[in-house]
């Protein structure tokens, strides 16, 4: 199964023990490693991952270039360029514009759903509960891509 991980799921996995979606994101990525399988990422990753380690941890700066580095490695992450998915990524943005516009979903996340859907990725893993992971959301993305949070994702990979 080709899934495509949002930035979230790559930080609950090394965020402390009981956190939310901490142990499905390290389950992701044994599971990934186990069937030596690939999972991937838009370029906005670079970003985001160290942005987040950055003002979510005090982790010192070198070890978060490790840290990111070490995350890569474990979810056998493929890091997508930017550019071949800027097309279909406004084309979202227009669709979806009402959905846009009142949950305030950025264009940051239509990028990283475009990159899953133009690589034909069968979900995309999120652990953004506020938007993309809403029932509106999901039902109206269905036709593109499964949107689900790391719970969801692990009960597809026991299938």
């Amino acid at each position: 199964m080709k899934i495509a991980l949002d930035t979230g799921v790559l930080v609950a996995s090394i965020k402390r023990v009981g956190e939310k979606y901490h142990q499905e994101a390290v389950q992701i990525a044994d599971r990934v490693r186990n069937f030596k399988s690939n999972c991937v990422s838009s370029s906005l990753v670079l970003i985001e991952l160290p942005g987040a380690l950055a003002s979510s941890t005090t982790m010192p700066v070198e070890k978060i270039y490790t840290a990111e580095a070490s995350i890569q490695e474990n979810f056998n992450l493929v890091i997508l360029p930017f550019h071949p998915y800027v097309d279909t990524t406004v084309n979202l943005m227009f669709e979806f514009r009402e959905l846009k516009r009142r949950l305030g979903i950025e264009a940051a996340d239509f990028h990283h759903l475009a990159t899953a859907i133009d690589e034909r990725c069968e979900a995309f893993v999120t652990v953004d509960d506020h938007h993309l992971l809403k029932g509106e959301t999901k039902d109206a993305l269905n036709k593109y891509i499964k949107i689900l949070n790391p719970k969801e994702a692990l009960e597809i990979f026991k299938q």
